[in-house]
């Protein structure tokens, strides 16, 4: 194998991982989004918001994914019976000091 060869690799891997991404912004979003942000630089505002961007990806995953979790708890649950209504429980627990 050549030495250029054995250099492509690292080279690449180095390329993935350190190379700076220049993206063209519109001005007026970026003004608009630095009102907001809590950092004051560009990359700030930008790692900000795809921070955002991804709790808010994890929540709607969270929130898509409540009714399969609500239905598999209630499977579980069926043959299961109270001694008491859910409403009398509730009650109890409320009027409790």
């Amino acid at each position: 194998m050549s030495r250029e060869g054995l250099l492509t690799y690292p080279y690449t891997v180095c390329m993935i991982m350190c190379m700076r991404t220049n993206i063209d912004l519109p001005g007026e979003l970026l003004a608009e989004a630095g009102r907001f942000a809590r950092g004051r630089t560009k990359k700030a505002i930008v790692e900000e918001a795809l921070q955002v961007f991804i709790q808010s990806k994890t929540a709607e995953a969270r929130r898509r994914s409540y009714g399969e979790r609500l239905r598999a708890l209630e499977n579980r649950t069926a043959s299961l019976s109270l001694r008491h209504s859910p409403v009398e429980v509730l009650r109890a627990d409320r009027d409790r000091p």
